[in-house]
């Protein structure tokens, strides 16, 4: 499993005809059998129970941290039933497995993140955006989110609410479709075989992503706009509850509570840097140019991520430009790796000099 990565597979070639079995009698041959048949069974339920005993021990801890969630038992549970489902879920497994590993993680950060969080940057990032990016107007200069908060439209505040709702979904189906459909039928630009050996490294780069970013929160905690809005500019306050911002526009308009089901779930407020939802959008569309399929969908839809983060007030426009620095370096970092661990597993992708080479 692990990576996803295709097996190479070799032809063993023997030096002789002859094989030396081990000479035994008759009691000590049949010793010998059971012996390694036991350690073969042993190896084997060791390895296909490990994972049911690390689920077992994940929702133990959590119930007896008090933390214990549907959602965490849904996702837990799901990862299960896919590993033991034998062929036709394992490799449903290989794909989700960055999202569930990504998920737990998150989840896990509101156990420390106060203990080792470094100081919180509440004015540096207003104060930059105001510099940078700040509107002048008869109130003074203001910055983009203040300025977007007087000029609210509900048709604004459907369309960029269902964005920031469907910005993860719309990242996995966009893997999955270079995984599991472009992979067999190929685009203008590149084979089948070569979306396939390339197209698992999608989900590890929506993983390394999230890691990258939340060791930002920690290295750089910044407040969110919303936070400066309602709390000011003084010292960071660590016992506030995360905000809809203008995500509650879009419950009000509605009449339904998605938002704030959603985030009263967060695990850190002083996440503001990078932008996540910045982050996921633009590595989207790194590789649908990379794989020649959904470019004008996935650049659309991370521009209008960019749009929806200020005027939701969920991010200033440094929040976006540190996220797409980070987009941008995962995904290119991850297909350089990509590409060592193919050439070292001795897999050559078409298309690529290795395979030019060959003709």
């Amino acid at each position: 499993m692990g990576w996803g990565l295709p097996v190479k597979t070799r032809r063993s070639h023997r030096s002789s005809l002859f094989v030396h079995e081990p000479l035994f009698n008759s009691k000590q041959h049949d010793q010998y059998l059971q012996s390694r048949n036991f350690n073969k069974l042993l190896k084997n339920q060791i390895k296909n129970g490990w994972p049911f005993a690390l689920y077992v021990a994940y929702l133990f801890i959590l119930y007896q941290l008090g933390g214990l969630r549907d959602d965490l038992i849904i996702v837990s549970t799901l990862a299960l039933i896919l590993f033991y489902g034998g062929p036709k879920t394992q490799p449903v497994f290989q794909f989700l497995l960055p999202l569930f590993l990504t998920h737990i993680i998150y989840d896990t950060q509101r156990y420390y993140a106060d203990l080792i969080r470094l100081a919180v940057h509440v004015e540096e990032p207003y104060r930059f955006d105001k510099f940078f990016f700040g509107i002048e107007t008869a109130r003074g200069r203001l910055t983009p989110n203040e300025w977007w908060q007087l000029h609210t439209h509900p048709i604004l505040d459907f369309v960029c609410g269902i964005a920031y709702i469907i910005f993860i979904p719309v990242y996995v189906i966009c893997a999955a479709l270079w995984r599991f459909w472009y992979s067999r039928k190929g685009t203008e630009l590149r084979p089948a075989r070569s979306i396939y050996l390339r197209s698992p490294q999608v989900m590890w780069a929506f993983f390394w992503v999230n890691m990258l970013g939340y060791s930002t929160y920690y290295w750089y905690p910044a407040s969110p706009p919303w936070y400066v809005e309602l709390y000011g500019l003084g010292p960071a306050r660590l016992d506030v509850p995360a905000n809809l911002a203008g995500c509650a526009r879009f419950d009000a308009l509605l009449g339904l509570p998605i938002f704030q089901n959603w985030y009263g779930r967060s695990a850190d407020v002083h996440g503001a840097i990078p932008s996540l939802h910045i982050a996921y959008p633009l590595m989207a569309v790194y590789y649908a140019f990379r794989f020649g399929s959904l470019r004008t969908f996935t650049t659309l839809f991370y521009l209008l991520m960019c749009f929806s983060a200020v005027y939701l007030n969920h991010h200033y426009v440094l929040d976006i430009l540190w996220g797409s620095v980070y987009a941008i370096t995962v995904a290119f970092s991850t297909d350089m790796v990509w590409n060592w661990l193919l050439k070292r597993k001795g897999v050559i992708v078409p298309g690529t000099s290795e395979d030019l080479a060959l003709l």
